[in-house]
């Protein structure tokens, strides 16, 4: 019990160093972490904001003013959802996208000290995400 106490107490730490790095990271392009945490997540594929919201862990509410600022830095823009009159898709724009781009080149030297400077391979990282997301859904169960 003690042990996993550590590792939730090490959970947190990381999470809020990494939130901090993020803000220093994006703060002369505007970025937040919770911006970059959304746009990273519509990347790939246009999502609804409760979509975006379950894939972050997030509450609707708090990930809709976020895509609302997004919105009105022209960042995203909404698309008609054929699945769902009322809840529109989220969508990068260009510049969106380019900001999206300006973040991830700033990520790569994280992802460098986090793989090669600390001697954890792609492999490992991949393990470790693995074990994480099971202690996720377990406490995901809780109380449901």
């Amino acid at each position: 019990m003690e042990a996993f106490q550590r590792l939730v107490s090490e959970i947190f730490r990381l999470n809020g160093e990494l939130l901090a790095a993020g803000e220093r990271l994006g703060k002369d392009l505007g970025m937040s972490p919770a911006r970059w945490q959304a746009l990273a997540t519509i990347r790939d594929e246009p999502l609804t904001v409760a979509d975006i919201a379950r894939r972050l862990g997030l509450t609707r509410q708090s990930v809709q003013r976020t895509i609302n600022a997004l919105r009105r830095d022209r960042l995203v823009r909404t698309l008609p959802n054929p699945g769902h009159r009322r809840s529109h898709l989220i969508q990068l724009t260009r510049d969106g996208d380019r900001a999206w781009q300006q973040l991830r080149d700033r990520q790569v030297p994280l992802t460098d000290m986090f793989t090669a400077g600390l001697g954890l391979t792609a492999a490992e990282l991949e393990r470790i995400a693995g074990q994480l997301r099971a202690i996720r859904k377990t406490a995901q169960g809780i109380g449901h």
